[in-house]
């Protein structure tokens, strides 16, 4: 597996129901915008599993251990589910791998056994594909197949036993940053361990880390972290010494946001940053169709709500975020804000491909962050992976950029006719009005621009793009766009093409997108996800805000000036 590979796991501390979902699906898109192949590891709602084990019990006096660990394993398979949906709709491509379909199996106790081995290559299979792996723990089987539960603890002890057959990374996040020395929520002066031994680790006890999980990670020499979502400091268990991290200054306050546009998009990122008041404040929202404002207007009653997206651009946020759409108003309001020293994050390719060389010059010179992730892909995270990682060594671009089109053409090999598609494309949100863009290629040729600039190759226009005709056909199609810079100048194209079954763009479904990174030696890397509807790109331009808020926490001075100061302009 070529890509670097964490196991995050989530407890009923920090995924208790439903309404936990949003800060989970944001925290695993974190790693996966970092560059991480993710396995999560889920435990059941809170509550849960005294629910299902009073159930089996109650359906007999003397039960059979076995018939109640099927039971009570519904509890982690139900929250492995929703989550899997939630990715799924956020735009984050995902799979629920159960012990089943692991072959994870354990010895011991039916209620109280140790995972002892699982079929690797299927993990890597999944991940491999750029999908993120969802694990429902704290249950496997045994030899025979019957279902067994690990014991108290027994997520924890999922995470780790995957960690260990992957060779990768491991995180159990909780509802406190790290361990502590004493309970912060009895002594607030407690300070948490910035390393850990396993000595004492067990000495320590608690709710934090259970002591079954941590003998086995002790025996098996399983380092791990144990963090809150979204934190940047980790406690690492498994340290040779135990050690406390330095004492931490105040907390940095929120991020103050103003966006413009409040369409499908901007209302999608504002019911997302409804959840996030402590990182980002929303002061002021630029909207042309006031009926839109009484969808969101109850939530932020304190935000100063304008009709001209320039005076919001300069109303003295820290961060403006652009859902207009359209060229000429954007430009105009984003070289206001940088002027006027904002931070920007924009989702919008068409101002990218005629403009974002320039801009993001511009945002260089006045010491400000551009970030236009979300101009490709939605939630599939194209051009953070090309920031982030060694950008020189990708050679060719070849992919799925347009989820309508992939949509449109997938219902017209199901047999429905262009019209009906597209009814059901507008219908599901995936398409505007007028899909002409979509359709011609036009918005992919777009994003193969944004693409080439990440690349460095700023000379290529849209214009260059060569375009092929949509083929309106029975005969299942796929719009593929390709951007190759192994010769002395950038070709780029778009054409509505026949994939051969092998092919990894073949079986792409729905309104997903996909792309190849080829590199230079030989290696290719595919991105999987959703790509069309407000939900994936407002998970797009959220990442890129708690990015920019994580930067921020991290800045010895939590005031503005000093935030800009303090950061690497990219």
């Amino acid at each position: 597996m070529s890509l670097p590979c964490i196991v995050l796991k989530f407890g009923g501390s920090v995924l208790a129901g439903t309404a936990d979902l949003p800060r989970v699906v944001s925290e695993i898109y974190r790693w996966r915008r970092a560059g991480c192949a993710v396995v999560a590891v889920v435990s059941a709602f809170r509550g849960a599993t005294d629910r299902l084990f009073a159930e089996a019990r109650a359906a007999a006096d003397d039960a059979d251990p076995h018939a109640i660990a099927e039971h009570v394993a519904r509890g982690e398979h139900e929250s492995a589910t929703r989550l899997a949906l939630a990715l799924d709709r956020s735009g984050v491509a995902a799979a629920v791998l159960t012990p089943a379909a692991l072959r994870c199996v354990a010895s011991g106790p039916a209620h109280e056994a140790t995972p002892r081995q699982l079929e690797r290559a299927t993990l890597e299979r999944v991940l491999a594909r750029g999908i993120v792996a969802v694990v429902p723990g704290y249950a496997a089987l045994d030899e025979l197949g019957r279902t067994v539960l690990l014991g108290r603890g027994g997520s924890d002890l999922s995470a780790l036993f995957l960690a260990r057959a992957l060779d990768a990374r491991c995180r159990l996040l909780k509802d406190t940053a790290g361990v502590f020395e004493r309970d912060p929520a009895l002594d607030p002066s407690a300070r948490p361990f910035a390393a850990l031994s396993f000595a004492r680790a067990l000495s320590i006890g608690g709710r934090v880390l259970q002591p079954r999980a941590l003998r086995y990670a002790r025996a098996q020499g399983i380092a791990f972290e144990v963090a809150a979502i979204g934190g940047s400091r980790a406690t690492r268990v498994g340290a040779r010494s135990s050690r406390l991290a330095a004492a931490g200054g105040a907390p940095a306050r929120a991020l103050r946001v103003a966006l413009l546009g409040a369409g499908a998009v901007g209302g999608a990122l504002l019911a997302a940053l409804d959840a996030r008041r402590a990182e980002l404040e929303v002061v002021a929202v630029a909207v042309r169709d006031r009926a839109r404002e009484r969808s969101w207007r109850a939530r932020f009653p304190q935000a100063a709500l304008l009709a001209d997206p320039r005076a919001a651009a300069t109303c003295g946020a820290d961060v403006v975020v652009e859902a207009l759409g359209g060229v000429e108003t954007a430009h105009e309001a984003l070289r206001r804000a940088l002027d006027a020293g904002a931070h920007v994050v924009t989702a919008n390719k068409s101002l990218v491909a005629q403009h974002g060389v320039a801009l993001r010059e511009h945002a260089r010179r006045c010491g400000s962050l551009w970030r236009d992730g979300a101009c490709v892909g939605g939630a599939l995270p194209i051009l953070e992976q090309l920031r982030l990682r060694d950008r020189a060594r990708v050679v060719r671009i070849r992919g799925v950029l347009n989820g309508t089109s992939n949509f449109v053409l997938e219902r017209l090999a199901r047999g429905l006719a262009l019209r009906e598609a597209l009814e059901e494309a507008r219908a599901r949100g995936y398409a505007e009005r007028d899909a002409a863009r979509d359709l011609d290629g036009r918005d992919a040729a777009e994003k193969l621009v944004c693409i080439a600039q990440h690349l460095g190759c700023n000379d290529l226009s849209s214009e260059e793009v060569a375009r092929g005709a949509f083929v309106a056909s029975a005969e299942r199609r796929h719009q593929v766009a390709e951007l190759d810079l192994r010769g002395a100048r950038a070709r780029a194209w778009v054409l509505c093409e026949a994939l051969a079954e092998e092919d990894p763009l073949h079986a792409l479904e729905g309104a997903r997108n996909a792309v190849e990174l080829w590199r230079a030696d030989g290696t290719r890397e595919l991105l999987v996800g959703r790509g069309a509807g407000g939900p994936p790109t407002a998970e797009a331009l959220l990442g890129d805000l708690l990015e920019l808020h994580g930067l921020h926490a991290s800045s010895a001075d939590p005031h503005h000036g000093t935030l800009r100061a303090s950061l690497d302009v990219a």
